[in-house]
């Protein structure tokens, strides 16, 4: 199914941005010279790329899925809606802890910590249950028809922004946390 695929593809740059993000607290819980920035910057991905785009794509994708006979009040689903509904909620705790870090409050360190390791676990735990539930049921679920009003919906996600920013964007915020991960070690 090329939803699945597309999915997959997403996947891939956000486990790369999850071994960076998570690195990073681990060394900020070291005490290494880890700055506040780092998150700043890091929910400019969260943001744009996991928040703006791929969890808008799976939501689609997890709507045909209801659309076809899944309940979303429990189960899969039910767990996918919330996790998605976490990622706002903790990233929203990392970008205001990073600042609160940045203007000279300790206590940020620790809570940026705290919440980027409880953002990186549920979204390891989410794109894993997407990989062997959601893709699963979605190829046996979801018709021709279906799986083309998915690429429709696909389509109008990338393009419904007014600020468009190419993969490439990504990729560069991606290569300077792992740049900056690199240095810490």
């Amino acid at each position: 199914m090329k939803a699945t695929k597309i999915l997959r593809n997403d996947q891939e740059m956000i486990d790369r941005f999850l071994a960076a993000f998570g690195l990073g607290a681990t060394y900020a819980a070291q005490n290494k010279p880890v700055k506040p920035g780092f998150f700043i910057y890091a929910i400019n991905f969260i943001k744009g790329y996991i928040q703006g785009s791929y969890f808008k794509k799976e939501e689609a994708l997890l709507k045909s899925l209801e659309e076809n006979g899944l309940e979303a009040d429990h189960g899969p689903l039910a767990m996918m809606f919330n996790e998605i509904k976490q990622s706002h909620e903790l990233s929203d705790e990392i970008i205001n802890a990073a600042r609160a870090w940045q203007a000279g409050d300790m206590n940020g360190r620790t809570d940026v910590v705290w919440a980027t390791s409880s953002y990186t676990s549920m979204l390891r735990q989410h794109l894993d249950r997407s990989r062997s539930m959601i893709f699963p049921l979605a190829d046996q679920l979801i018709s021709p028809d279906d799986e083309y009003k998915i690429a429709e919906a696909f389509n109008h996600i990338v393009f419904e922004r007014d600020e468009i920013q190419l993969p490439d964007h990504y990729e560069k915020i991606i290569k300077a946390l792992e740049d900056d991960a690199d240095e810490w070690k």
